[in-house]
């Protein structure tokens, strides 16, 4: 029963990984797809000096990290008295980090895909909203 307790754990650990993987090498094969990665990854900087851009990433960061708080809270009681905490919290924000920028050019990648199809532009798909 244990042995199958743990590929269930192995499964759901990273099949989302799986997932966006195969969405993204969906995503970048689709026409359109460079025009809505372009539009992501190049910044607007009059949109950058706004404070509410900011306190929007910023609550962006606390819903994707607070995911993972509860079972950081649990692991790091089994920790030992002088483990390295610091370096387990740099790595889980940089994956973090990491999986939140590869999912945006996932979702953009789909976005161009929309705006080639609809021949509009990204900015015009990308709204906010439902």
């Amino acid at each position: 029963m244990e042995f199958a307790h743990a590929q269930v754990v192995y499964f759901t650990a990273t099949f989302p990984y799986v997932i966006l993987i195969i969405l993204l090498v969906r995503g970048a094969t689709l026409p359109g797809a460079a025009q809505g990665i372009r539009f992501y990854i190049t910044p607007d900087l009059s949109v950058l000096s706004t404070p509410q851009v900011w306190f929007d990433a910023a609550g962006q960061v606390f819903f994707s990290l607070g995911v993972a708080f509860g079972g950081t809270m649990t692991l790091s009681s089994y920790n030992r008295f002088r483990h390295n905490c610091l370096r387990d919290a740099l790595i889980l924000v940089l994956g973090n980090c990491i999986v939140s920028f590869l999912a945006g050019i996932v979702i953009f990648s789909m976005l161009g895909h929309m705006a080639h199809d609809l021949d509009k532009q990204v900015s015009e798909v990308a709204r906010s909203g439902a």
